[in-house]
């Protein structure tokens, strides 16, 4: 039975990692997170399967390199939540430093490394007919008891800051549709709690009375199925974008759409999330078909949509939208000593003339005469 839910645990992270390179549609910076999280707790995945299984034998320099992935994953994971919540593009300085965990924790398994194959062999062996003595081992330059502890506490304070996060900023929006992005990551910051503090506290008790490391391998198991396939049935989360479940009604004419009221408030706050979260518009190549896609609904109706909704054009409205953007960036003071062809390039805009239309539409005034305006 184990040996089939973790094998389900290993297809189904695959199968996210797939859809991911593919499909999703995020900031690349979010995309790459997500992809280093997810094969992360694959490949731990599968390390487990290989220790119950006792097929690492045949395998033993990829014995500890579980743990230097599994901090990777808790690194990665507190790192893609601060993408999120601070719809940040790069890594900061703070990131960099999260990425050192695992780093450090491969030199930690250095001496081990070094060790030859018999050695290794052996070692291995051994370990997993004696699978406590796994918290004692010496290989390593840091007792692997201490590593433990180390490593179960991080991912209970890493949880605990992701959740912190998450809430803060829920209770900041104000759209639902908003606030569904993000209940993914609450429950995998929960189950990661859990899991994590469950751990800690076994370190402390005696293990002999309960098989504490299959119980282990069967949770961790799951907590992989559960939130990965939660996503599948939550398609934005893969995708990265806003794709809601829309009614909507054919009128006679086959060539137009008629939209109930209710139809358009869902739009709407489909659109307003996307420019919120996505960065793609501000290329100059962005199309009305690839807003189209990200809302899977037709160029046709999203015309539509924008005509009613916003009574402009599709040209217009994403136009608006890069203005609010140059506006954020001179309120910030970033962009204010940039030249005038510099700003338009930097939110997709092809020519400096349709910038300067645009944001005279926006605000009655031009680049110039604003900047000189709030200096």
């Amino acid at each position: 039975m184990l040996k089939t839910i973790q094998i389900c645990s290993i297809i189904i992270s695959v199968l996210t990692f797939l859809v991911i390179i593919f499909k999703h549609k995020r900031n690349t910076y979010q995309k790459i997170l997500l992809l280093i999280y997810v094969i992360s707790l694959a490949y731990y995945s599968s390390m487990i399967f290989m220790i119950k299984t006792g097929s690492i034998i045949n395998y033993p320099h990829f014995w500890n390199t579980g743990t230097p992935i599994n901090y990777l994953h808790l690194a990665t994971f507190m790192i893609f939540v601060r993408s999120i919540v601070k719809n940040l593009k790069s890594p900061k300085k703070l990131d960099i430093i999260l990425f050192l965990l695992p780093l450090a924790s491969l030199i930690n398994f250095v001496p081990f490394y070094l060790k030859d194959l018999k050695f290794k062999t052996s070692h291995i062996r051994y370990l997993i007919e004696n699978e406590d003595s796994v918290f004692y081992a010496t290989e390593s330059l840091i007792p692997a008891y201490w590593n433990y502890l180390f490593q179960f506490a991080l991912g209970v304070i890493f949880s605990c800051i992701a959740i912190f996060m998450i809430l803060k900023v829920i209770k900041l929006k104000e759209e639902n549709n908003f606030k569904s992005e993000f209940i993914w990551l609450i429950c995998i910051s929960i189950l990661m709690l859990l899991g994590n503090l469950a751990a800690f506290i076994s370190l402390f008790f005696d293990s002999s009375s309960l098989d504490t490391h299959s119980i282990s391998a069967y949770l961790f198991a799951l907590y992989i199925i559960i939130i990965f396939s939660y996503p599948f049935f939550e398609p934005k989360v893969l995708y990265g974008a806003l794709v809601d479940v829309k009614q909507k009604i054919s009128g006679r004419n086959e060539n137009k759409t008629v939209f109930i009221t209710d139809d358009l408030e869902n739009y709407k706050a489909q659109i307003e999330s996307f420019f919120n979260l996505e960065v793609s518009y501000l290329k100059s190549d962005f199309r009305q078909d690839d807003l189209a896609k990200f809302l899977s609904i037709q160029k046709k109706e999203l015309s539509q949509i924008t005509n009613l909704l916003y009574h402009k054009n599709f040209n217009q409205l994403v136009n608006e939208k890069r203005i609010d953007v140059v506006l954020k960036k001179f309120a910030d003071s970033e962009w204010l000593n940039y030249s005038l062809e510099g700003v338009s390039l930097e939110v997709g805009f092809k020519s400096r003339t349709t910038f300067i239309k645009a944001f005279k539409e926006k605000t009655g005034i031009t680049p110039s005469e604003y900047k000189k305006m709030i200096s």
